[in-house]
């Protein structure tokens, strides 16, 4: 593996995916005058045309929104649109102009779409399949999947509803599937209740909504909570023919059951951890959560209704649809409200914007049924401009853990705590509960080459002066500033160039106050064997290898800083450094323990201009061991990106 320019190579048996290239292209400007150009490609003799920007408002917006639009079910007609916010142009088969050979365009029914870690993935129901796509919506491939549903995301992972069965075959139960977003594999599956529809994931847990919509007059009322760890199942009841959930700020989920469409009503179904706590006597089709509200499409009033995720109470600012057909897809963002009129199901359909004061913006015409609605934004806008806000609310602190890979030493398998059975998925997880969320908890790296690697919600923004600010555990010497408990950690920084969403592209070093200096080492390599594991001092006495790496070595190669120990007045303190690394000042100097990522260098120790960064590797920077204490090793408590303390 790599740590930023420097190689971090592991020795072992473990398998890498395949990297998948994804390519930015430049966007290209099409006149009213290129209605004449027409493309010829593998959909036979079918022609396609370029989708033209029909220009809907004058407002400006940052980034874009894409419009999943179902089709009817065996007419092979599901769409996909593009709305640029920035332009106010609506782009009507986007994905069709994007992929002329792709011979079926998108296929049969599109059922959900999703954007995560670079990519965009929708749900083709009859078509059986997940469609991978790049932010522009270019085909990467495809994961089959029979009958899929919905999808949510944790890690590198993927989860994908599916009914299995048919119309004819109701009672056989549901599944839902994983699948690693690197490799687009099935990796696990398990049971859950009948036709099972929208998921949601709150830590551990993936809680899935069992509607039974295949079961007529006899639905299921069931949400399957699927541990991702043991990936075992248990079901509590909720409601007759639940499909939509979504959870609020306070983790507790909203769930829609539909009822019988007779005597049973619809009704909405909040739940904190496993147990209801509200049931609000509401038809809802749909439901999104902004901030303190739910908005509910609301069939009975024809109405869309506000509804307190603090109090339950309903809010008198809503919104009149009772001009629409048939209200369907749903998405509240910072700025405004996006609403999609499905009209007849057989012909085209309608987008409409409102305020949050309930004003109508804007609307478009759209392709038939359409559904799902994914907003784009940020660093990979579709249309990128730095001179626009971005009014999306980021979390300022660590949201993911990618690895975990500690050298020897005293506090490994001890922060975060090794179980028998734990494998390095598992130990990520503890060490997010750890680090992540301004969890106040810490880990611990081990002796030097040990390295965590993690990213936020977010890209962090190269902005004027420093960025990010990286917490550990050291301290200063009393009475002499210029020592104390310093174990530093040498900081990385990746782009997700490929887009993949995994930490697996060209990494920088941050240059620190030592990386010039002539007793520090650029291309220093150092082995641990699970064979050498034989030094213990008197406070720890269990294993000091990683027990959940399999490999019986570890090799590790980057740079090393020169010993920092000395005696002073009897003590064996460090000598504690200008700048540039974790765990050498304590957590209250601010500007000590915080990063520019202008300090970003290359192999050769070249300035590199990063607009932004995805990911974070931080590994242990000194090789020293004494007697008395153990070895020096970087310890993690938290990170924050210094530009979204704001939003909070």
């Amino acid at each position: 593996m790599h740590i930023g320019g420097k190689i971090l190579e592991i020795t072992s048996n473990g398998r890498f995916a395949k990297r998948i290239k994804i390519y930015r292209h430049l966007w290209i400007c099409i006149s009213l005058y290129s209605l004449s150009f027409v493309l010829y490609s593998c959909r036979g003799d079918e022609v396609v045309y370029p989708t033209i920007g029909t220009h809907v408002t004058d407002e400006v917006r940052e980034g874009g929104l894409y419009v999943l639009c179902e089709g009817n079910m065996g007419s092979n007609k599901a769409r996909l649109d593009y709305m640029n916010l920035k332009t106010g142009e609506y782009y009507a088969n986007w994905y069709g102009w994007q992929n002329p050979r792709q011979l079926k365009e998108l296929g049969d029914v599109g059922n959900d779409i999703q954007t995560y870690g670079g990519r965009l993935y929708a749900v083709i129901n009859c078509s059986h399949k997940i469609e991978v796509m790049d932010r522009q919506a270019r085909h990467i491939g495809q994961v089959d999947i029979p009958n899929c549903r919905y999808l949510a995301f944790r890690g590198n992972k993927m989860y994908v509803s599916a009914y299995v069965g048919s119309v004819a075959t109701p009672e056989l139960l549901g599944s839902v599937f994983e699948v690693d977003t690197a490799t687009l594999t099935i990796t696990r599956e398990v049971k859950v209740g009948h036709q099972p529809d929208e998921m949601c994931i709150i830590g551990d847990k993936l809680y899935v909504a069992n509607s039974g919509g295949y079961l007529t007059n006899r639905y299921d009322s069931t949400l399957s909570i699927v541990d991702l760890n043991s990936f075992a199942e248990e079901k509590i009841v909720v409601g007759l023919n639940p499909t939509r959930v979504r959870k609020d700020g306070q983790n507790h989920l909203w769930v829609c059951c539909q009822g019988n469409y007779g005597k049973v009503k619809p009704s909405v179904v909040v739940l904190e951890e496993q147990e209801i706590v509200k049931r609000i006597p509401i038809a809802c089709s749909n439901i999104s959560i902004q901030g303190t509200m739910a908005y509910i499409i609301d069939n009975t009033n024809r109405r869309l209704q506000a509804i307190s995720t603090i109090d339950y109470s309903e809010q008198p600012q809503t919104i009149d649809i009772s001009s629409m057909e048939h209200p369907y897809g749903l998405l509240t963002t910072g700025e405004a409200i996006y609403i999609t009129d499905a009209k007849n199901y057989v012909s085209s359909g309608v987008l409409y914007c409102f305020g949050y004061d309930g004003d109508l913006h804007w609307s478009a015409l759209t392709g038939d049924i359409p559904g799902h609605l994914c907003r784009v934004g940020g660093a990979y806008d579709l249309y990128p401009d730095t001179t626009q806000k971005d009014t999306t609310h980021y979390s300022p602190y660590i949201s993911r853990v990618y690895e975990y890979v500690p050298a020897m030493g005293q506090f490994v398998n001890v922060l975060p705590k090794y179980e028998e059975g734990d494998d390095a998925e598992a130990m990520c997880r503890k060490c997010e509960q750890a680090i992540a969320n301004n969890a106040g908890g810490m880990i611990c790296l081990g002796g030097w080459g040990g390295y965590v690697t993690f990213g936020f919600d977010h890209p962090v923004q190269n902005k004027d002066g420093r960025d990010l600010q990286i917490l550990g555990n050291a301290f200063l010497m009393s009475g002499n500033e210029g020592y104390g408990s310093s174990e530093p950690g040498i900081v990385m920084v990746s782009r997700d160039e490929n887009a993949n969403g995994l930490p697996d592209d060209k990494w920088f070093e941050l240059k620190g106050s030592m990386y010039d200096d002539p007793t520090t080492l650029h291309h220093y390599s150092k082995t641990y064997t699970r064979a050498g594991d034989t030094i213990r001092n008197a406070f720890h006495k269990q294993p000091y290898y990683p027990q959940w790496i399999e490999a019986e070595s570890l090799t590790f190669t980057g740079t090393r800083l020169a010993p920092l120990t000395e005696k002073i007045s009897g003590q064996s303190v460090q000598r504690i450094l200008d700048f540039g690394y974790v765990d050498n000042k304590p957590n209250t100097d601010k500007e000590g323990t915080s990063f520019d990522i202008s300090w970003a260098v290359d192999t050769d120790g070249q300035s590199i201009s990063l607009p932004c960064i995805d990911f974070v590797r931080i590994y242990t920077a000194v090789d020293e061991n004494n007697e008395a204490t153990g070895e020096l090793s970087t310890e993690v408590s938290g990170a924050i990106d210094l530009h979204c303390v704001s939003n909070e």
